[in-house]
Formats: C-alpha cells, sequence, structure tokens
C-alpha cells in the first residue's frame, strides 16, 4: 500500500515544482497515473482478499503491526484526488467526492486502528515507524483538501485533521525514539521504515502552509525539524546501502517526496538565496529514490522474490 503513497507523493512535489520550478507537467501526470494504477490494483485485490479470504484480511486489520499500513490506500486516494481538481472545472466534483469518501475512511480507519493499539495494550518492542502512517494520512488531508473546500463539512474535517495529526505526531514522536534507543534495534529489513520519522513534520510543514496561505513561522519550524531527520538518516546511507532489497524499501519513497515538496512549498511562498537549490535538490533526490525501489521492486518481480515478502506494503 505505501507504494501507491509513494508514487502520489512524487507526483504531489511535481505538481509544486510545475507551479513554483516550471518544471515540465507531464512528469507529474505520468506520476499519478501510475499512482491511479496501483491504487485501483491494490483496491482490487483487497477486495478480492476480503470476499475470499475473510480471516487473513480481518487478522491482518486487527494486527497492531499490519493494521498500519491499510490508510496507505486512503492516502493515495487523497493525493490522486488533489490532482484530479487540477484537470479542470469538469473534473473538480469527482475530485471534491474522492476526497470527501477517502477524508472519512481515513478518520475511521485511525480511529479504529488507534482503539485497537489501546485495546490490544501494544508492547514496546512490537512499536515501530510504521506507526505514524495513519497519523501521516491525517496531515495529508489538509495538504490536499485546503484548495479544494473551504467552508461546510469539509473545511471543519481539515481542521480536525490537522489539530488531531499534531497531537499525536507530538505524543508518538517520544514514545517511538524511547523504543528505537533503549529497547534493541530494528530488524535489519525494516530499517527503512526509519525514514517515515521524516514525513510528519514534512507533511505538517506542507499542510501549515496550504491552510495559512504562507510559510511562515510554523511552517519553517516543521520544514527544518523534518530536514534535519532526513540529515540524520542521510549519515546512516552506508548501512542502507548494505541491506538486500525487501518492500519495506518503499518506505522511503513518501517521507521524500514529502520533504520535498515542502522545500518546494517554502520556495514559492518564502524565497530565499537557497530556497530554489534545496528545492531542486530534495526533488531530484526524492526522484532518483522512487526509481531506484521501483527499479529494484521490478527487478524481485521479474525473479520471484516478492513472493517471500508481503504483499500489503
Amino acid at each position: 500500500m505505501t507504494i501507491g503513497m509513494g508514487l502520489g507523493g512524487l507526483g504531489t512535489a511535481w505538481s509544486g515544482a510545475v507551479v513554483y520550478l516550471g518544471a515540465p507537467a507531464f512528469v507529474r501526470d505520468f506520476l499519478f497515473l501510475l499512482t491511479v494504477c496501483t491504487t485501483a490494483i491494490t483496491g482490487l485485490l483487497y477486495a478480492l482478499k476480503i470476499l475470499l479470504h475473510r480471516e487473513v484480511f480481518l487478522s491482518e486489520l486487527l494486527n497492531v503491526e499490519t493494521a498500519n499500513l491499510f490508510p496507505g490506500l486512503t492516502v493515495s486516494v487523497m493525493l490522486i484526488s488533489s490532482w484530479v481538481y487540477g484537470l479542470g472545472p469538469d473534473w473538480q466534483t469527482i475530485a471534491i467526492g474522492l476526497w470527501l469518501s477517502a477524508c472519512s475512511t481515513h478518520i475511521l480507519l485511525a480511529l479504529f486502528i488507534l482503539r485497537t493499539w489501546i485495546t490490544r495494550n501494544v508492547e514496546i518492542q512490537r512499536a515501530n515507524p510504521s506507526m505514524f502512517v495513519p497519523i501521516v494520512g491525517l496531515f495529508v488531508a489538509p495538504l490536499t483538501g485546503a484548495s479544494m473546500v473551504d467552508a461546510g463539512v469539509g473545511h471543519s474535517m481539515i481542521w480536525f485533521c490537522f489539530s488531531v495529526a499534531l497531537l499525536f505526531w507530538l505524543a508518538l514522536f517520544p514514545v517511538m525514539l524511547n523504543r528505537i534507543l533503549f529497547h534493541g534495534q530494528l530488524p535489519q529489513q525494516f530499517l527503512p521504515t526509519l525514514s517515515i520519522l521524516i514525513a510528519p513534520p514534512a507533511l505538517a510543514a506542507g499542510a501549515t502552509a496550504a491552510l495559512l496561505g504562507d510559510f511562515g513561522i510554523a511552517s519553517q519550524g516543521f520544514f527544518y525539524i523534518a530536514l534535519f531527520q532526513a540529515l540524520l538518516l542521510g549519515s546512516m546511507a552506508p548501512i542502507f546501502f548494505r541491506l538486500s532489497f525487501h518492500l519495506s524499501w518503499w518506505a522511503f519513497t513518501f517521507p521524500s517526496a514529502a520533504l520535498a515538496s515542502a522545500a518546494i512549498s517554502r520556495h514559492g511562498l518564502a524565497p530565499d538565496a537557497l530556497s530554489a537549490l534545496a528545492a531542486i535538490s530534495l526533488l531530484t533526490i526524492s526522484t532518483l529514490v522512487i526509481g531506484y525501489v521501483a527499479l529494484h521492486t521490478v527487478l524481485a518481480t521479474l525473479r520471484g522474490e516478492l513472493l517471500e515478502q508481503r504483499a500489503d506494503l
């Protein structure tokens, strides 16, 4: 499910690049078409799983680790809706409908998942960065919806999602840091999920800018928090390069795209001497990261290696 998030996140970053950097629109459109195809296939496969293997589906939904990935589907649809909205007036009603449906479903999933954490008493050793995915989606809601709905129920949903996301990000981050620092290393194949920690502050920066219409103090603060975490993980690159390919590598994609998108918004709304360089550099890095991961995914698929890995990523 994180594949659609990664592609859609990069498409969103390129959308900003079209507006603020004069980038070609065909790259954005190509990425979103891939996102639509990936999201549709994922949704169809899970619909079949519900029909044919309901017990397996329910066990994944009730599992405190795998359940965190289900909101990736609603995040992908929200990202797609923002692209559809930009296709023209004839598409805007469809886009708003998509966004409202995806946002409402995401809120329900977030409620269900957080309730599962509470009632099933998650052990600290089982905590992992994928727990941020439901929260990340709540930040995506205002980031994508602010330009589509400015009154009524949709407006209330935007501020509701942003407020809840901010609360739970600030609450969960110390818990996650405690788990990572003092309760043993993550399994090697899940080390890439550390990059998910970049996504909440990067999205908070973009969402704040979208809600307030400028890249002010709050947006700047969130952006630099995300940038520091990206630099920290960048210093661990030699460790990541020694890992064998796993579908968890897709965890690199959406956070890098979210950071690039925030940098592009910063350049467009609050430019300075280095903002263009930062925006172009982060967009280039994100594009290369996603291209690299996508290439390895295709190669692993052709070799039949993905059959041994979890398909819910």
